[in-house]
């Protein structure tokens, strides 16, 4: 009953959002939190035939994984050593794909040290070691498990068709100066955005934003660059506005948020990125007191891997404090488990 409870309070507070016209990062949360209430609770005292089932698949599952597991993290970090080495050919060596690799590597290594350790060395400590390195892999996984999931919620929850203002996060260009095709992507989904409202709600046309600075290897601003495209695309000019001075995404909405508050003094806004960067943009924006919504492009597949990882690390550091709290309170657990 109490999380048939929970699942009510959080689809309440979803729609109370919504009707508020309030951020749908906070939004994606919620349907978070809703789903797995109901399903925890549709779990919990049923007896009914399919419930049951559920159940009897959930143990198998539980004793499936207890034994492919080792090999199901030799397949994840091959998978990750593979997409590394993919994304290096294509958009050429970067400090951070080699993050890719490195996380790949350790994942190989803690496999081999495990299948060693069980075939020949038989060492108690080893296994103890393991056994630690396990509580920590199992609350990274179920972080990175929810972070996947409100980032596929967070795209689902509909954006209202009232914006004054589009903001088009930049990302790097290609070394002549050309849009890359990550930011082609976004720019190519603010102008679908921009088009449909202005053609359902017969209202004047919004403004955008393209923010974005000149980087050391760029031969002039990302937002120069975006604007030329979208003039090409068919956006009148006197609707774009240049924002050339931010250097990463936190100064993309900072600076952005300036911009909009010398126009208007109460306006609804909406940035657009790529849609593995949604729910990091959004906290930004929640940081620099801007009250907007987020629309993510699409991603070509073989950039997801590295995507995700990339920002599931960047929002773990930008809630640094809890997360360092939550790893004392696992290693004072997994230590108690195992010499206790």
């Amino acid at each position: 009953m109490l999380f048939y409870l929970l699942s009510i309070c959080s689809f309440g507070g979803i729609l109370m959002l919504r009707l508020m016209g309030k951020s749908r990062q906070f939004q994606s949360y919620l349907l978070v939190a809703a789903v797995l209430s109901l399903f925890a609770g549709m779990l919990q005292g049923n007896e009914s035939p399919q419930i049951v089932w559920i159940r009897y698949a959930v143990m198998l599952f539980r004793l499936l994984f207890g034994l492919i597991s080792p090999f199901a993290f030799l397949f994840f970090g091959l998978a990750l050593v593979f997409n590394g080495v993919l994304l290096i050919k294509k958009e050429g060596w970067a400090k951070r794909y080699a993050l890719l690799l490195a996380v790949g590597i350790f994942i190989l290594l803690m496999d081999l040290l495990f299948l060693l350790n069980y075939f020949v060395f038989h060492h108690y400590l080893i296994w103890r070691f393991m056994r630690l390195m396990s509580y920590f892999i199992i609350y990274f996984g179920v972080v990175l498990i929810l972070f996947f999931v409100a980032t596929t919620f967070y795209g689902l929850i509909p954006v209202s068709l009232d914006k004054d203002f589009i903001i088009v996060l930049g990302a790097g260009l290609l070394p002549d100066g050309r849009i890359s095709p990550l930011l082609e992507k976004r720019l190519d989904r603010a102008i679908r955005f921009f088009r449909h409202q202005t053609e359902h709600t017969q209202k004047r046309p919004c403004r955008m934003i393209v923010s974005g600075g000149q980087g050391v290897d760029e031969p002039f601003s990302e937002a120069y660059a975006m604007k030329r495209y979208l003039i090409a695309k068919g956006i009148p000019e006197e609707l774009i506005i240049e924002e050339d001075k931010s250097v990463n995404t936190y100064q993309n909405l900072l600076y952005s948020k300036g911009i909009m508050d010398t126009y208007k003094e109460k306006y609804k806004c909406l940035f657009i990125t790529n849609n593995f960067h949604t729910v990091r943009s959004s906290l930004y924006a929640h940081r620099v007191g801007l009250d907007t919504d987020g629309l993510g492009a699409w991603t070509p597949f073989y950039f997801l891997p590295y995507a995700f990882l990339r920002e599931f690390i960047a929002v773990v550091f930008m809630q640094i404090k809890g997360h360092t709290l939550l790893l004392a309170l696992v290693l004072v657990f997994g230590l108690w488990r195992i010499y206790l």
